[in-house]
């Protein structure tokens, strides 16, 4: 504890401060101005709750020390958290103790699984936030190899890394070693050191970590918020995540493993109370929680914010330069709360934001004002506006109170609308909207009601009241009252009438006008283009003035006169219009107003008079219902009095027009009207009567009421006369009587009291007086009874519908079955003949009688029923049922015939009681599905038998719809004839093959004895040897390399080729191993669901198609037999050991190495077959589940199984044909074979002294050059020859030779054993069946070759055409690139010279190898082998050298093209070309050689490729039938 000042001297450095025991005196200095302060510098984990997640005691555990420890008194203790002497809780970490009596927390030791990854964490909870500078630990044991220390800034935040401890940052943590930061580099990154990571000292080792050392901003602490933040914790946690060990501890000793575990004696945090230099202590709140006491106007856990009315300057840490004070808010007196505005800050330097200013102010500072309030003075309070909402521009005053109005609004406050607007709103005062034709004077100011005409309503004034129509503001009263004829008082607007004028304008003479003198009597008038008189008394209209002019109702009347006098002056005079019809005479009178004359022009006046024809300008005054309007309908007089001044001599009349309206469309005369009548009358202007109603005055006119008709409201009147127009079957000047054919009473006045008469034609009727019952008087012909409702004997009917709809009286219909002359023949209502004869029934006698059948409905007698007579056997309902029609008897299941005399086809033995029984032919076996009717035995098929055709005979297999195949088993070979069903044999020892024709390997045929005889001893020596078996692997594995090369790969590694695995790679094999088996192992278990989702499909659970589902059930199991078995190959290889290092020496684990290679390659082969299997079974059931999915949609298999099994024959001909045609090309490919081994005798004699894998080692290092040289060609040739193909797919041909002394040689260290070899004589007749082997397979492998030339036939193709493009460019460049297009020919020939003459070295290495085992001398030509391998070497390296010339002269052509080359490039490609083909273009053998093999090969490639092309194609097919057939359920019968 002593250490802690001195290690924290950099971190009290850098924040500024001083070790001390308590706080600073004051956070203000003696002149009062605030300075900072802070809290005393303590130890924040003292005494403080530690939680660990792991501590020794539970349950009871003993621990020992390491030997060194330095206070070890014993080794070996006891943990007890239940007892208070024994136990090491966490409480011991922040506890007081001496150095001298230790207490420490102590977890479970490594005996219980405390080591890595396994943590353990120590968490101390602060309270409060800190600032923290440093974090002290001691250890009670040796300290962790690796632990960290983590922190939080926050309550319930994250945790952040603190510092990390280890000897293995990078592994354990992902850390790199550092203790110091570049300046710029983030300030808050975690350092990772192995400085405290040893495990020295084993006892009392410290750890200190100073939260400031190695950052650059330490020393300006101050000004660093991103090192503030990083010393702040309130929640540190130490997880120890690795122990130190001395290593011992792998072997799992307990009292080693007791040894080893994490204790820690004191735990202590050096640091102050985070007050941000605005407190000097911290204390408990009243809630217990420890805050700072704060100074400066601040507030908060850590005075972390100003108080609520110290806002005028933001918040900020006190510093050695500033204390940072909150400042006060400026309010004006009229504020206590604000808050701080970052904005105004910026602006003004002044933050403080006052709020809930009083007296109605406001702004930052209460300053000013609210809104919509205003202040005599600035010191008084403010008062409110009160301005209209409604009719002010806006709420705001001026200072003196006054409001802006809007513009239709005044008033101190806009309070009232101004004059002609009224309703004062948020839109202002609206303008008075009276209509003006209808209202007098302005609206309401307040309510903007209007002061209406006499004969106008409505708010505004714009509608008529009731009984008034045309609003028109010339018109005093506003609106015209309807017309109507007196009949109605609702009318409108008619739209169908224009304005039209009534002239008199005296242009063509008086135009009917007349005149009197005031006595009465007429005088003349003189016309002078107007009429003019002299003291007359009036004026008579024209006849066209006096027509009905009720459209004029209203309207205006104007006259035109003048007065000539001598005055010099003119007065008005006065005009009566005097109107007289319809029995009322009427006077208008007229004064014209003043100032209405014209001023005298040469001494003329001219007055125009205007008269509105209206009730209120007639005398005697006429009311409502109007009576000027009569008046003006029929008027029989007209005229126009005067009383003229005495100063005017002579008064003329030039013009007179009278306002009126007719139909049109022009302009609209809107004071016509259109009435809405009352019941009983129509028309404009309801000057009609509606039907129904008649005048109540005859021929009244139309002023007359209309009244109802009397009708007795059987019909209408006449609406002018009121005659009636008798309806509803009545008759008479009043319909009072019913007409002819009806009855009932017309007085009732119903539309049905007069109904028609219940008789036929409505013929004529009467009541019986005293039943009221209705009788007809005149019924129709061959009807009867008092409705008329019967029919006559010999006739049936309905006539009136009685018993359902009516149906007229017509003849019986008995189809000549009864006899004409009787009586009662038929029913007189429903005409059922009740009298039928000849054996028949029915209601028309038109059926026979039962038990009879025929037609009832035959001419002749004897043809028309017959009895049934059935078969008693076969029948089921007696003798006497059958169908009436057909005679067909109901019979018996499944017999047939029209008595049931015999059996269905496809049923046999006819029985009474229970009818046929089912042949039960097989759908497969049989031929077809009858049977013979007695026996019961189907036709079957060839090489089927059984009564049902269901199985083949013995020796025959393949049961199908064409019958069974015969097996064909070898005689010889064959334990019996019988096959399996995939036809193949079981066959004898020593023989293989389908059929048991063929001897096994190591067996020859013995025709003496007629059996394969196992070839002498050294054959089965060679067998068994292990040498040959790892001889025949190598020979596949270079077979399967060699026939899919992959030149564009990295090399890889080939066991075949010498390069043996490495033992380190064991366990990488068997662990790729397990995982193909795994990956096979979930291939079967899918196809094996796929299969039980068939199976459910099928229905099969259910009782589905039997067939089908055994078929499924066999698959199933076969690939859970399969699973089983992979899964039982896999928990074998799984068991297995494999060491990590294999000698080199043979050793214990060397020979398990080499069994190892062995089971994998079992297991391999294993898994290959069983994959077979399973991929065979998937494609079984989805072939099953499609087949069964189109089965189950129709029936159509059968048909398509019998066209599938033609074809399938089909295919079996047409593939002995092409057998047979095999054969001859076998002969040819065996005779080029001889000429090729032939050839290469000179070869063979030093190539017969390697041995077989030193041979097979030559022929793939040959064909891998072959390939590389392939791969890096650009030019590949016109006929490539796979050596390798030439190999037989069995080594036994090479494997002749291990029986010779190398053989014996290699195989005596490991057999111990040797059998000496035979004569040469006997040596040579096996040798002659091995030839014949050998040769076989030659002709196979020649096949193969002949597929591989075939692609790189194509290859070559594609290669020409290449190169006659590139001769396309060449000929279009200039004459200087004729050099390098013949340099292109020259290297495309010279590498096809090249590349043959390898593959032919090849080939020759590996036919010569084949040609020579009839010698088995191997072992005598070794120096041989040596010349031709330095031989071979030289050649190849002389090769790669031309090779490597060509591949770079290729890629510069291909970098620069021949028209960009120039002279002396050319030049010195074209002497590279003639050196390389100088030296490549030697005569010899080898060519000659090449040239005959590729000419043979060619022919072959030609015929062999369409033999096996055809050949592919009829094997898939038959594949495909065969799975077709074997999955085709039963009961199909035809494909759609």
């Amino acid at each position: 504890m002593a250490q802690v000042p001195c290690l924290c001297a950099l971190a009290l450095l850098s924040l500024g401060l001083h070790p001390a025991a308590g706080g600073m005196d004051s956070c203000y200095d003696p002149q009062g101005q605030a300075q900072r302060c802070t809290p005393a510098f303590e130890n924040a984990a003292f005494s403080r709750e530690v939680r660990a997640t792991n501590t020794c005691g539970s349950p009871p555990e003993d621990y020992c020390l390491q030997m060194g420890a330095w206070d070890a008194t014993q080794l070996c203790h006891r943990c007890d958290v239940g007892d208070p002497l024994l136990h090491h809780n966490a409480t011991y970490l922040t506890d007081f103790h001496s150095q001298e009596e230790s207490t420490w927390w102590q977890s479970q030791s490594m005996a219980f699984g405390i080591q890595h990854p396994n943590s353990v964490n120590i968490t101390l909870h602060l309270g409060k936030s800190y600032e923290i500078t440093y974090v002290r630990l001691k250890f009670h044991t040796s300290r962790p190899e690796s632990f960290a220390i983590y922190k939080r800034s926050r309550v319930d935040g994250p945790w952040i890394p603190y510092q990390y401890y280890s000897a293995s940052c990078g592994k354990t943590y992902r850390k790199q070693e550092r203790q110091y930061l570049r300046p710029g580099e983030d300030e808050q990154a975690a350092f990772c050191t192995e400085e405290f990571s040893d495990i020295s000292p084993l006892s009392g080792g410290s750890v200190a970590f100073s939260t400031l050392e190695g950052r650059p901003s330490a020393y300006s602490f101050d000004k660093s918020p991103v090192l503030q933040e990083w010393v702040t914790g309130t929640d540190l946690l130490i997880s120890l995540n690795r122990l130190n060990t001395f290593g011992d501890d792998i072997f799992k000793d307990p009292k080693v493993l007791q040894s080893y575990y994490y204790a820690i004696s004191d735990f202590s945090v050096g640091g102050r109370c985070k007050c941000n230099g605005h407190a000097s202590e911290c204390a408990p709140n009243e809630a217990g929680q420890l805050v700072c006491l704060c100074q400066h106007n601040t507030t908060g856990v850590d005075c972390e914010q100003c108080q609520a009315f110290y806002q005028d300057r933001p918040w900020a840490r006190g510093t050695a330069e500033s204390a940072n004070e909150c400042l006060p808010c400026n309010c004006s007196g009229r504020s206590v709360e604000c808050f701080y505005d970052r904005e105004l800050y910026r602006s003004t330097g002044r933050g403080g934001h006052c709020l809930k200013c009083q007296d109605n102010t406001d702004g930052p500072h209460c300053e000013r004002c609210r809104q919509n309030y205003y202040r005599w003075d600035g010191r008084a309070a403010c008062q409110p506006c009160n301005c209209n909402a409604a009719g002010s521009l806006r709420l705001q005053c001026d200072s003196s109170g006054a409001c802006e109005c809007k513009a239709s609004v005044t008033g101190w406050k806009c309070e009232r609308c101004r004059a002609g607007f009224h309703s004062l709103s948020e839109g202002g005062c609206r303008p008075c909207a009276c209509d003006p034709a209808g209202s007098v004077g302005t609206c309401d100011p307040n309510l903007g009601r209007c002061s209406c005409k006499e004969k106008v309503e409505g708010y505004l004034c714009n509608r008529c009241q009731t009984g008034s129509f045309n609003l028109q503001p010339h018109n005093p009263a506003g609106c015209t009252g309807c017309f109507c004829y007196g009949h109605s008082t609702v009318c409108t607007a008619a739209a169908q009438y224009e304005v039209h004028h009534v002239r008199s304008d005296f242009s063509q003479g008086p135009e009917g006008w007349r005149a009197e003198a005031p006595g009465g009597k007429e005088v003349l008038l003189r016309w002078a283009g107007r009429v003019q008189r002299t003291l007359l008394s009036s004026f008579h209209l024209p006849e066209k003035f006096l027509h009905d002019q009720h459209l004029s109702y209203g309207q205006l009347l104007s006259l035109l006169l003048r007065g000539e006098g001598n005055g010099s002056r003119s007065s008005p005079f006065p005009v009566q219009l005097v109107l007289e019809g319809a029995g009322i005479v009427v006077s208008a009178c007229y004064a014209a107003p003043a100032g209405s004359e014209s001023q005298p022009h040469h001494g003329e006046h001219k007055v125009t008079f205007r008269y509105r024809l209206a009730d209120s300008h007639v005398s005697p005054s006429l009311k409502s219902p109007p009576q000027l309007a009569p008046l003006l309908a029929e008027p029989s007089r007209e005229a126009m009095e005067t009383e003229f001044p005495s100063h005017l001599g002579r008064v003329s009349l030039s013009e007179v027009q009278l306002t009126s309206a007719r139909p049109g469309h022009s302009l609209p005369a809107q004071w016509v009207e259109q009435c809405i009548c009352p019941q009983g009358y129509m028309g404009q202007f309801c000057e009609s009567c509606a039907p129904g109603y008649k005048r109540e005055i005859p021929l009244g006119g139309p002023f007359t009421s209309c009244i109802p008709c009397t009708c007795n409201q059987h019909g209408t009147c006449d609406p002018d006369t009121g005659r009636c127009h008798c309806l509803h079957h009545t008759e008479g000047p009043s319909c009072e009587r019913c007409a002819i054919g009806f009855h009932g009473n017309p007085f009732v006045g119903r539309f049905d009291d007069c109904q028609p008469c219940p008789c036929p034609g409505q013929s004529p009727c009467m009541a019986i007086p005293e039943s009221g019952e209705l009788v007809c008087t005149h019924c129709p012909r061959g009807q009867r009874g008092r409705r008329c409702e019967l029919c006559d004997d010999g006739l049936f009917g309905d006539p009136l519908g009685r018993n359902g709809p009516a149906h007229p009286c017509s003849p019986c219909q008995c189809n000549g079955n009864v006899d004409p002359n009787a009586v009662g023949n038929c029913d007189p209502v429903s005409g059922q003949c009740l009298r039928c004869l000849y054996n028949t029934s029915g209601e028309r006698c038109e059926k026979c009688r039962e038990g009879f059948y025929g037609s009832a409905l035959a001419r002749s007698p004897a043809g028309k029923c017959a009895p049934c007579e059935c078969n008693p056997v076969g029948s089921a309902q007696g003798l006497e049922a059958c169908d009436p029609l057909t005679g067909q008897c109901t019979c018996l299941p499944h017999v047939t015939g029209r008595d049931c005399s015999r059996c269905q086809p496809g049923y046999y033995d006819l029985q009474p009681g229970t009818g046929c029984k089912s042949c039960e032919c097989h759908p497969v076996g049989s031929q077809d599905s009858q049977c013979h009717p007695l026996t019961g035995q189907c036709p079957c098929q060839p090489g089927a038998e059984g009564q049902s055709c269901d199985r083949c005979q013995p020796g025959f297999f393949g049961f199908s719809a064409k019958g069974c195949r015969a097996c064909n088993c070898s005689p010889l070979g064959a334990v019996t004839p019988q096959c399996h069903e995939n036809s193949t044999c079981i066959c004898r020892r020593g023989f293989v093959g389908y059929k048991c024709n063929q001897c096994e390997v190591n067996f020859f045929y013995a025709p003496a004895r007629s059996l394969c005889q196992e070839c002498p001893v050294c054959y089965a020596l060679v067998k068994d040897e292990p040498g040959a078996d790892k001889l025949k692997a190598k020979l596949q594995q270079i077979e399967a390399w060699l026939q899919k090369p992959d030149c564009s790969s990295p090399r890889t590694q080939y066991p075949a080729l010498g390069e043996e695995p490495r033992g380190d790679q064991l366990p990488d094999a068997k662990a790729a191993f397990l995982e193909q088996v795994a990956q096979l192992e979930g291939s079967v278990g899918t196809a094996w669901g796929r299969l039980r989702n068939a199976s459910g499909t099928v229905g099969c659970a259910g009782g589905g198609e039997e067939k089908t589902c055994i078929l499924l059930a066999e698959i199933s199991a076969v690939l859970r037999a399969t699973q089983r078995e992979i899964q039982q190959a896999a928990a074998t290889l799984a068991t297995m050991v494999i060491p990590h290092d294999i000698s080199q020496q043979p050793t214990s684990w060397s020979r398990l190495a080499l069994e190892s290679q062995a089971l994998a390659a079992s297991h391999g082969d294993a898994a290959a077959q069983l994959e077979s299997v399973a991929r065979r079974a998937l494609l079984a059931s989805n072939a099953s589940y499609a087949l069964l999915r189109s089965a189950l949609g129709d029936g159509a298999s059968l048909e398509l199984r019998s066209k599938l099994e033609d074809r399938y024959q089909d295919i079996q001909r047409a593939q002995e044909e092409l057998a047979a045609g095999m054969l001859q090309v076998a002969a040819e490919a065996k005779r080029t074979f001889a000429s090729t081994r032939q050839a290469n005798a000179d070869m063979a004699k030093n190539l017969s002294q390697l041995d077989a894998p030193e041979l097979v080692g030559l022929g793939s290092h040959a064909g891998d050059s072959g390939g590389s040289h392939l791969a890096a060609s650009p030019v590949p040739t016109q006929a490539s020859w796979d050596p390798v193909q030439l190999l037989p797919p069995r080594p036994a041909s090479l494997a002749l030779c291990l029986c010779a002394e190398p053989a014996r040689g290699q195989a005596e260290p490991a057999l111990g054993v040797f059998v000496r070899q035979k004569g040469q004589a006997a040596l040579s007749r096996k040798l002659a069946i091995v030839r014949d082997r050998v040769i076989v397979d030659a002709q196979k492998k020649v096949r193969q070759a002949e597929r591989m030339l075939g692609n790189t036939v194509s290859v070559s193709t594609a290669a020409k055409k290449m190169v006659r493009e590139a001769e396309g460019v060449a000929r279009e460049s200039s004459k200087v690139c004729k050099a390098g297009r013949d340099a292109i020919h020259g290297i495309a020939h010279m590498g096809l010279i090249c590349w043959h003459w390898q593959q032919e070295s090849s080939i020759r290495f590996v036919i010569s190898g084949a040609a020579n085992t009839r010698s088995c001398l191997c072992w005598k030509v070794r120096t041989g082998v040596s010349e031709a391998k330095k031989s071979l070497r030289e050649a190849q390296s002389s090769l790669e050298m031309d090779i490597e010339t060509l591949n770079n002269l290729l890629s510069s052509l291909g970098k620069n093209p021949p028209r960009c080359a120039g002279a002396a490039e050319l030049s010195t490609r074209h002497h590279q070309l003639e050196r390389l083909g100088l030296r490549l273009a030697r005569p010899g053998a080898l060519e000659r050689k090449l040239s005959q093999l590729q000419r043979e090969a060619e022919q072959q490639r030609q015929k062999i490729q369409a033999f096996e092309s055809d050949l592919q194609e009829i094997r898939a097919d038959k594949l495909n039938l065969e799975e077709v057939l074997q999955s085709l359920p039963e009961g199909c019968s035809s494909w759609q």
